[in-house]
């Protein structure tokens, strides 16, 4: 019996229906039955609790009428036969058991295991969610909202098995009054929707049980999405040769900063030099030219009034970033229709203004990285925050493909859809929750870029890079991080 787990998370992610068809067939492999299976999953989770908390701690489970109530009723049984003060409360009725889940429920009724009803939840120093698991795809009923809703508030750990009630495996779309876990424990092969959005946070910690069959599993079916690992991103970093001068390492045109964003344009600017791009130029407005340039001399600042004028800039630049702080008035307008129609084949990062810009007059673009949040995304899909969020695979994935370009949503579990697959960044946090962020993370992107990277990969690294530069840089504290105190961080993980 493999009762391994860890927060070393796997490379590899699925859908919940993958573990749905190929768990029993990865078991069949490994000789393990299904029974065996469930068996195991009740035991690691009983072993993690033994583990993390004494007999002191009376425990509640509640169960539902699936697979996840089985697995729930061997916690129980095994916690009481370790001589821990066991309840398990049915959110629906055992009589709906079948299969392993029922016979489940028979063992532990058959060891005087006892089943409450409207217990007192202030007794409970744990609560442990065995209620729907992976099944899940629509909102609560009414009657398990107010259940759940008393469960959220009590004092108690909260442990969720597999997936957290009201969580949806597949899309990542947290439904009214889901189980808000402390530490979720989940098998096999981890499910995509834990990764990103609001999920993250519904699930607390996230820990992985492979109970002896995710290499049999892994080899059966290909992953729906691939986490960005440290070592992975680490070795994607660009080599500069000996040989090496700043006309060799790139030419990062950055067009943004409108009436009184010098500051966005700065950000951006000055991230790109900072991640390695040999020159930075940098066109906006008039009145922001003095205050992007000083302090940063490295810099060429522009001030643009006529569009026309960018065109020596785009002739020279390897990359343009465009949009912090553009503003959507008619100089921005015309600013970014002039990289796009002058510069078609240049590869782009667009954010901000540029994305809200082109969501109104969408032309064909090649060679783009679109960085939207939830709201820049609802614009360009002509939807809606709540829509994204409900399902941030299905929008960036169709952002990737309406437009034809790498698409980069950002929030917890930044994605990356590209026509070669789905990524999951596995850094950064919530201190990301600061202005001028999304600024440096479009300055990164643009600066590998015109260091040689594909769109792909720069989106992929620049992502990651930012995220583990705003871990490491808030290690004294995260509140009242800025964006630019990730430059020296930027400056070291880039080699």
């Amino acid at each position: 019996m493999d009762l391994s787990y860890s927060t070393n998370l796997p490379h590899q992610a699925y859908t919940p229906q993958q573990l749905k068809e190929y768990e029993s067939v990865a078991a069949k492999h490994c000789a393990v039955s299904m029974s065996a299976l469930m068996s195991n999953a009740g035991a690691v989770v009983a072993h993690w609790l033994m583990r993390h908390y004494t007999k002191q701690h009376a425990v509640l489970v509640i169960t539902g009428c699936g697979n996840n109530a089985g697995d729930g009723f061997v916690v129980a049984q095994q916690l009481r036969e370790a001589g821990y003060d066991v309840d398990v409360w049915p959110l629906m009725s055992p009589s709906r058991l079948s299969g392993d889940a029922k016979s489940m429920y028979e063992a532990y009724k058959s060891s005087a295991g006892q089943c409450v009803h409207q217990p007192s939840l202030n007794r409970y120093g744990v609560i442990v969610d065995a209620v729907f698991g992976i099944g899940l795809d629509r909102p609560l009923e009414q009657e398990l909202q107010a259940h759940f809703e008393r469960l959220n508030e009590a004092k108690a750990t909260r442990i969720a098995i597999d997936v957290p009630s009201g969580v949806n495996a597949l899309t990542g779309e947290v439904h009214a009054h889901a189980f808000a876990a402390h530490h979720t424990i989940t098998f096999i092969g981890l499910k995509q929707g834990l990764l990103t959005g609001r999920a993250k946070e519904q699930c607390g910690v996230l820990w992985f049980a492979p109970l002896g069959i995710d290499q049999a599993f892994s080899h059966l079916c290909v992953p729906s999405a691939k986490r960005l690992m440290h070592e992975q991103m680490m070795q994607k970093r660009i080599y500069r040769a000996p040989s090496s001068h700043k006309g060799t390492a790139g030419h990062v045109l950055v067009v943004a900063g409108g009436l009184g964003m010098a500051g966005a344009a700065r950000l951006c600017a000055e991230a790109a030099l900072r991640c390695g791009a040999g020159l930075v130029s940098v066109a906006t407005h008039p009145e922001n030219v003095a205050a992007v340039l000083q302090g940063r001399y490295e810099l060429m600042v522009h001030g643009i009034k006529d569009a026309r004028e960018l065109i020596p800039l785009l002739d020279k630049a390897d990359v343009v970033a465009i949009g912090p702080g553009l503003g959507q008035c008619e100089w921005a307008k015309s600013l970014l229709q002039q990289v796009l129609s002058h510069s078609k084949n240049t590869p782009k990062v667009m954010d901000a203004d540029a994305l809200n810009l082109f969501a109104q007059h969408p032309v064909d673009i090649k060679n783009a990285v679109l960085t939207p949040h939830p709201k820049e995304a609802a614009r360009l899909l002509q939807s809606t925050v709540a829509n994204i969020e409900g399902n941030r695979f299905d929008a960036a994935k169709t952002l990737a493909r309406k437009f034809h370009v790498t698409a980069l949503l950002k929030g917890p579990g930044t994605l990356i859809a590209h026509d070669q697959g789905m990524y999951i960044n596995s850094s950064g946090s919530e201190v990301l929750a600061s202005a001028g962020m999304g600024d440096v993370l479009s300055g990164i992107i643009a600066s590998l870029l015109a260091q040689g990277l594909n769109e792909r990969d720069a989106a992929c690294l620049g992502a990651y890079l930012h995220g583990f530069a705003a871990q490491q840089a808030s290690a004294q504290g995260g509140k009242g991080l800025l964006a630019s105190d990730l430059f020296p961080v930027l400056r070291s993980l880039v080699g």
